[in-house]
């Protein structure tokens, strides 16, 4: 398969353009000749931690304060993991893959607090939905969230189209 000269991304034989960047592919460099951007191949990445927080609700920072806030939120390049546990530990993971939406809820008071539930909706069988409760500044999370679906897509050439 050829590879944009542009920005390395993979496109079909006989595209004109490339569905990443748009660049024009009339390209007389021979396919052999071509290679992706560093970091580009699905799988060979490696993976990096986007964005790492805690439940910061009042209660929250209480037990935060005697060490008994034990739940992790974790935003990675390839999942989401959410840890709690005190003694036992209970891991969630789901890949970035399987996320279909996100939703943002703040009522009046998280408003005053500046925290908010960001809840995950995936295709995932043991967890659909994955609540982050009360992390503060929840709609730069959602967008970090947002940006790491849509690139780890484009990385594995996943679209959807809906048909009407």
């Amino acid at each position: 398969m050829p590879y944009c000269t542009a920005c390395g991304a993979e496109y079909k034989q006989g595209a004109k353009f490339c569905g990443e960047c748009g660049a024009g592919t009339e390209d007389h460099t021979p396919a052999a000749a071509r290679r992706p951007a560093a970091g580009r191949v699905s799988g060979t990445s490696p993976e990096t931690e986007l964005w790492q927080g805690k439940p910061a609700g009042i209660s929250d920072r209480l037990k935060g304060l005697i060490g008994l806030n034990t739940t992790r939120y974790t935003i990675t390049s390839q999942r989401i993991m959410v840890k709690s546990g005190l003694i036992g530990k209970d891991v969630e993971e789901i890949e970035l893959l399987r996320v279909n939406d996100f939703s943002v809820t703040q009522s009046i008071p998280d408003r005053i607090l500046g925290i908010g539930t960001l809840t995950i909706l995936s295709d995932d069988a043991s967890s659909p939905q994955l609540p982050f409760r009360k992390i503060r500044k929840v709609q730069t999370v959602k967008d970090v969230l947002r940006q790491a679906v849509r690139n780890e897509k484009v990385a594995n050439n996943i679209s959807y189209r809906e048909q009407i």
